[in-house]
């Protein structure tokens, strides 16, 4: 019986039935203000993770403003200055199963067009938590995100199809 379901484990794992670890939704917090920024969709590009913005809330971060659907800030420092819901954040970060954690890609701040290598990996002491950090070097600065559950989602979210998604990767 074990071998039956170690063979069948194996087989779904090896078939790419298996999500990448921390693909879902993030609600970002806005470092100076504390108050909810956006949200972001962590979701599979290939064998690797990538993020995109997909909702922005209000100034005090109580509503959600604009989604996907109806985009309106733009990334004025972002090369072709895109529209801040819809854009790639983060690509090409391979998972490393040693470590628990995503790395080896990188970061971009939206509204500064900096980019950045970057780590991300789920808190230890808080499953509803992930630890996101970009830096250079050894320096850098860590944000923790959010988990945030379908029902949560503003509705036009909740039925996101990512599934052909392909990162649009602005230098």
């Amino acid at each position: 019986m074990k071998k039956i379901i170690f063979t069948a484990a194996f087989a779904l794992a090896t078939s790419g039935a298996f999500a990448l670890p921390l693909t879902g939704f993030y609600k970002t917090i806005d470092d100076k203000t504390n108050n909810a920024k956006s949200i972001v969709r962590l979701y599979e590009c290939g064998d690797a993770l990538c993020g995109r913005i997909v909702a922005l809330f209000d100034a005090d971060g109580t509503a959600v403003k604009e989604t996907l659907n109806n985009p309106e800030r733009v990334a004025d420092k972002v090369s072709g200055a895109p529209k801040m819901a819809g854009l790639d954040i983060i690509w090409n970060m391979e998972w490393d199963a040693r470590d628990n954690e995503y790395s080896g890609g990188k970061i971009m701040d939206p509204q500064s067009g900096s980019v950045y290598s970057s780590v991300i990996w789920a808190d230890k002491d808080d499953a509803n938590l992930l630890r996101v950090r970009g830096k250079i070097g050894p320096f850098g600065r860590t944000q923790v995100w959010h988990v945030m559950q379908t029902a949560d989602l503003p509705s036009d979210l909740q039925k996101l199809d990512v599934s052909k998604w392909e990162p649009v990767i602005i230098k």
